[in-house]
């Protein structure tokens, strides 16, 4: 939209779409930490994901960051239109299947709806909302901030985030494409990894356990 709409460069647009999406991610997060499962006794992030993907995620940007410089305008314009045709495909493919789900749901509860209604002679029956609906996430009043957040596992996070930015922080004062530049840019792979292999193996070995799937039994 940047690019098409604003008329802005593909380098130049894929930067600033990463500080826009920061901010609703920011803002979206905030939100969140405050709320409760809907379905499950625990806070609605389930810290063990991000733990899983977010560093592998910080460090995929870093190098995609390096390949914008590197890469002249009509090659990132061509990635980005393998891009999106790939996850445009992938979401059509989602919505299609998400949509084929609920209509089987929705012809379900019609049928049951229908034989309540008999059953009850046809007297009014109050709706009920699904467990899992949209407005069934919980604000607990009895579940303070403080205690809603995982802080042991949202420290791991602050480590990657603040080491990612120290090292981008460092490398802006080095001379560009040096051996100490790249020696320090190399950096942000053992912090990633770090974060990422313990957390793995944490889930590997039973330690830690994605919470949010419930009963559903993961082998990893």
């Amino acid at each position: 939209m940047l690019t098409l709409i604003i008329g802005l460069d593909p380098k130049s647009s894929t930067a600033i779409s990463k500080c826009m999406i920061m901010g609703a991610a920011g803002s979206t997060v905030y939100y969140n930490l405050r709320l409760r499962h809907p379905t499950l006794e625990m806070p609605l992030i389930d810290y063990d994901l991000p733990l899983l993907f977010q560093p592998m995620l910080m460090l995929g940007i870093s190098i995609g960051v390096t390949l914008n410089i590197l890469f002249a305008d009509w090659m990132v314009t061509l990635l980005l239109i393998i891009l999106f045709i790939g996850t445009s495909t992938k979401a059509l493919i989602k919505g299609v299947d998400t949509w084929k789900k609920e209509t089987v749901m929705k012809k379900e509860a019609a049928r049951l709806e229908a034989e309540e209604f008999k059953l009850s002679d046809g007297a009014v029956q109050d709706y009920k909302m699904l467990p899992s609906g949209p407005n069934a996430i919980r604000h607990d009043d009895d579940v303070p901030l403080i205690q809603n957040i995982h802080w042991n596992e949202l420290s791991l996070l602050v480590y990657a985030w603040i080491g990612f930015l120290v090292v981008q922080i460092i490398k802006e004062y080095l001379q560009t494409c040096s051996v100490m530049y790249w020696i320090v840019n190399s950096l942000q792979i053992p912090i990633a990894a770090s974060v990422t292999v313990f957390e793995a193996i944490c889930l590997y070995k039973g330690r830690r356990v994605i919470a949010s799937k419930g009963k559903e039994v993961t082998n990893w």
